[in-house]
């Protein structure tokens, strides 16, 4: 019985692999995932800031109360704000060299964003339906995170070396 199964000897080598698997993965190029980071930080901008330039509308929309969404009707200067920035980035996306100090900023104002509505969200204070707070809250927060994230590994594109 023996014979009929004989055992493998298991000090041989394994087979060799293909050169190709043995070459390593290309590093991502800075460049590209700040291209990105910044096209994700217009867009959530961009969207945000046109729904709050009718702001009682969102409000109501999203679940606030309407005496309450009209009386934050006086909040359409933020919708602006966040469009300025969103246009702002688009002259970082066409010349980003020397401007880390608005990459942070944006970096910056994601995560303080996501920080208000997880604290909104925590103490219930009433600003729309929970689905919507948690929604933004993973939207801005994404966001942040991936402006982090390229603001770190594009440091030398920022900078021009």
């Amino acid at each position: 019985m023996a014979d009929e199964f004989p055992l493998e000897d298991l000090s041989a080598e394994a087979p060799a692999t293909s050169p190709a698997a043995a070459e390593p993965k290309p590093k991502r190029d800075p460049a590209g995932t700040l291209s990105i980071a910044m096209l994700v930080y217009i867009a959530v901008n961009a969207i945000y800031g046109v729904l709050l330039l009718f702001p009682a509308q969102f409000y109501d929309l999203v679940g606030v109360r309407s005496a309450t969404a009209d009386r934050l009707g006086g909040l359409r200067w933020v919708g602006a704000m966040l469009l300025s920035w969103a246009v702002s980035a688009i002259l970082v996306l066409a010349r980003p060299v020397g401007r880390a100090i608005f990459v942070t900023a944006g970096s910056l104002q994601l995560t303080v964003v996501t920080v208000a509505l997880a604290y909104s969200l925590a103490i219930d204070d009433g600003l729309g339906a929970s689905w919507f707070q948690i929604v933004s809250i993973l939207v801005w927060g994404a966001a942040a995170a991936v402006m982090w994230w390229a603001r770190l590994g594009a440091r030398k594109v920022l900078a021009g070396k």
